[in-house]
């Protein structure tokens, strides 16, 4: 048996066996373009897991809610890639593994988690996206993973944990950078990349390989930044100097919404004439 290499690998959390379905599909990308090991976190020894997808598999104990995701804090990895296991890995994840030369942390911000109040804290500090997270395993960060964990018992009635996260790394010490959507590009809401993505991040599992495909056969010289608008499991694409294909799409997108539009308005009308029994 090959000694396996700790320098810098991929993580993958899965309790459950729809979330090991979800991470054997994960990996099975990610293996495709990556050569590093990958470790699989999970709450048991008993899953069907394909024979050598998984180089370690390393057994926690789980909660079964979101805060299993803090079991990435046992990685075996000097330097560790954590992905969520609703992620298609579209090509190498060399630069990520690289940012980790300069910083302890890297992760991806996302403009959400503002409904949630911080007395105390600046609104400025945005809450970060956890599905795809670059790391250490330093003293500071394994600190800020012990204080996030802590967290979950000092707010209960908060279940997120990218809430958590926000709260903890706004007072913590480590030393952390942000990148770019082609690293986590989330398909739920509308998106720009300029980059290749490197990392496509959501459900359904069908739809992502298609996305990242779409996305990146976009030469740069004919639009260096493209925008994304998802609609009902299907999307759409604008940039400069639209190809044909795309000017179609983009009419089809449009027209559904339209029909849409036109469909509840019809429905707001007649429901605002129907009349209740006795009037």
């Amino acid at each position: 048996m090959n000694e396996i290499n700790l320098n810098r690998g991929i993580v993958y959390v899965a309790t459950g066996q729809r979330y090991i379905d979800e991470a054997v599909t994960a990996a099975t990308s990610c293996k495709k373009h990556n050569d590093c090991p990958i470790a699989l976190i999970t709450d048991s020894n008993k899953y069907d897991l394909p024979p050598g997808l998984f180089d370690m598999v390393i057994i926690k104990e789980a909660r079964y809610s979101y805060r299993d995701k803090i079991l990435l804090k046992h990685s075996p990895f000097e330097q560790t890639i954590f992905l969520d296991t609703d992620t298609y890995v579209a090509e190498p994840l060399d630069d990520l593994f690289s940012i980790l030369e300069y910083r302890e942390l890297a992760i991806h911000q996302a403009d959400e988690g503002y409904e949630f109040k911080m007395p105390g804290f600046s609104n400025a500090m945005p809450e970060f996206n956890t599905g795809v997270i670059a790391f250490k395993l330093t003293p500071a960060v394994k600190q800020l993973f012990d204080d996030w964990d802590t967290q979950f018992d000092v707010n209960p009635d908060i279940t997120t944990d990218q809430y958590h996260l926000r709260k903890t790394l706004y007072s913590s010490d480590v030393r952390f950078a942000v990148f770019s959507s082609a690293y986590n590009f989330i398909i739920y809401y509308p998106n720009f990349v300029i980059q290749s993505i490197k990392i496509v991040h959501g459900r359904p599992a069908e739809l992502l390989p298609v996305i990242a495909a779409d996305m990146n056969r976009i030469r740069h010289e004919n639009s260096w930044r493209r925008m994304f608008f998802p609609y009902s499991n299907d999307f759409a694409l604008i940039y400069q100097n639209l190809k044909n294909e795309d000017i179609y799409k983009l009419i089809r997108f449009h027209s559904r919404a339209m029909l849409g539009n036109w469909y509840r308005g019809v429905t707001r009308i007649f429901k605002g004439n129907k009349k209740e029994p006795g009037h």
